[in-house]
């Protein structure tokens, strides 16, 4: 292989990189706007409490904060789904116990400890009904 060749393959790598780079960028970035937006909803529950405290209609009725709960819900949905796009860009799993990335070939969480589970699939199961995330193991596996 001549210089131009190992030149030329360097570059290309270095072009894929970069644009893994990106998307794993905007992805993060969305998650940011994601929490900033469970943050407003948290912020409107606490003012539909306050307003039924301040009645004294103590407690609550669901109703009142049921849609925004759903979204809350919706958006972590949202970032869970994100963060696995993140995992697979970047070769990497995350950790159920805590949300942080590991390499994929780590048996624990580099940030929590916890052991990741292995999951085997058998003839009679796809992958269609695996979890998303690892499963974090017990401590007492650890040991």
């Amino acid at each position: 292989m001549s210089f131009f060749d190992k030149f030329k393959a360097g570059v290309s790598d270095a072009g894929n990189k970069a644009k893994i780079l990106v998307e794993v960028n905007k992805l993060k970035l969305q998650n940011s706007g994601k929490k900033s937006d469970i943050n407003e909803q948290l912020l409107e529950i606490g003012k539909v409490v306050y307003g039924v405290a301040e009645a004294g209609q103590w407690p609550p009725d669901r109703e009142s904060i049921q849609s925004y709960v759903a979204k809350i819900q919706e958006l972590k949905f949202e970032i869970e789904q994100n963060q696995l796009q993140i995992a697979n860009l970047t070769d990497e799993k995350v950790c159920r116990s805590c949300g942080n990335n590991s390499p994929i070939n780590a048996k624990f969480c580099s940030h929590c400890g916890k052991t990741f589970e292995v999951i085997q699939v058998g003839e009679d199961q796809s992958a269609d009904h695996l979890p998303l995330l690892e499963q974090p193991g017990s401590e007492d596996e650890r040991k």
